[in-house]
């Protein structure tokens, strides 16, 4: 548009100087090119002045342009009109714009009663004209601008965005890339204690039935049967925790989705496990499912193994400003609670989010996993958590 603009200021010059060449009677026409050349000059170098002095300088060149149109007669007072596209290209404030229209007209009819009426008359309706069209001209322009920058800062929110998200993926890579280091080296530990252990005490059971089976055999065939449930116990956690260390990774698949934690603790520990979820409920970053997911894993399995457990509940309840996940059971409360590397690996996995752990024994013993979380999301996403 700036270039159009540009054209027709300089053509509302050039165009009335040459056809008042012809129309009057200039008696010297050096001064007259000089004094046409100045005016393009001027024309070109307005739009490059500071902005606070453009409004001066149209100022200055109505006047210039008034005295050369009463020098010379003719059709100079269309010089008058360049200035207002001028103020298109160098004002910014409606109100600058409609102070240059006003002096326009105000400094086109200074000493008006001295020419003819029809000149008058033109002289006006041309100006009409031309400062309607103007500030046509300037409104869009203005909202040319407005649309630029709207799309400038959206473009730069979006990039922003982008950023923001990338660095929140990275982060929940990091994190799920941590906890799940930790998570390894905490079941290899409960590994060597649990099953290790295990396995000595069926390698000392069954030397001992071996030196009962001729003089004790009934005692023998009882220390034979324990270890054989020794036995049992041992490849059914051991099988828990294969599961544990390599979730389901199938195309479409959630690796965390605490449904099938509930499914597989129901088959391979044989209790019963009921799962409910309340609120509003929304998708999860990867890192929070992970540190849910993890943290009902160890509170369902330390209810088995030390409680004694056959029945569990797990609810997620999800709030404005946090979820909390209970799971609870009906096995018998320990006397002291001591942060083990169970604990002590929920506690860890939960540091890491910003949530904390809490512990209740009356009336049930219930394991708290509280993490933040400001997001709110509709209650028709609920399918995408289960």
């Amino acid at each position: 548009m700036r270039l159009p603009l540009v054209w027709l200021q300089h053509l509302l010059i050039a165009a009335p100087a040459i056809a008042t060449l012809y129309e009057a009677d200039i008696p010297a026409t050096g001064p007259y090119v000089i004094c046409v050349l100045l005016a393009l000059l001027y024309a070109r170098l307005l739009p490059l002045a500071p902005g606070r002095y453009t409004i001066l300088l149209i100022s200055l060149g109505m006047i210039a342009f008034s005295w050369f149109f009463h020098e010379y007669g003719g059709l100079l007072y269309f010089l008058q009109y360049s200035l207002l596209v001028s103020a298109v290209l160098g004002l910014q404030r409606p109100a600058e714009l409609g102070l240059a229209i006003v002096l326009s007209g105000a400094v086109l009819n200074t000493g008006a009663a001295a020419l003819p009426a029809d000149t008058v008359w033109t002289m006006n309706l041309v100006w009409l004209t031309v400062a309607l069209f103007v500030a046509a001209v300037f409104i869009r322009k203005r909202q040319a601008d407005r649309l630029e920058k709207a799309m400038e800062t959206l473009a730069g929110s979006q990039e922003q965005l982008e950023q923001e998200r990338a660095r929140a993926l990275e982060y929940a890579r990091k994190v799920e890339d941590y906890a799940q280091v930790q998570e390894r080296g905490r079941i290899a530990a409960e590994l060597h204690d649990d099953l290790g252990h295990r396995l000595i005490r069926v390698k000392m059971m069954t030397e001992a039935a071996l030196q009962l089976m001729e003089r004790h055999p009934v005692q023998a065939t009882g220390l034979i049967e324990q270890v054989r449930g020794q036995l049992e116990e041992s490849m059914n956690n051991m099988r828990y925790t294969v599961r544990r260390l390599q979730p389901r990774d199938s195309a479409g698949a959630r690796r965390y989705a605490l449904h099938r934690l509930i499914e597989d603790a129901a088959r391979d520990l044989r209790i019963e496990v009921d799962f409910a979820v309340t609120g509003h409920p929304f998708p999860l970053y990867p890192s929070l499912e992970f540190v849910l997911y993890r943290n009902a894993q160890e509170a369902i399995t330390n209810a088995v193994r030390h409680g004694g457990a056959t029945s569990v509940a797990v609810e997620l309840r999800f709030a404005e400003d946090r979820i909390a996940m209970d799971v609870s059971n009906n096995g018998a409360p320990p006397e002291k609670i001591s942060p083990g590397m169970g604990l002590k690996g929920m506690q860890d996995r939960l540091a890491v989010v910003g949530g904390r752990l809490r512990i209740e024994t009356e009336p049930r013993f219930v394991v708290s996993t509280i993490v933040p979380h400001s997001q709110n999301r509709p209650a028709h996403e609920k399918e995408n958590l289960q």
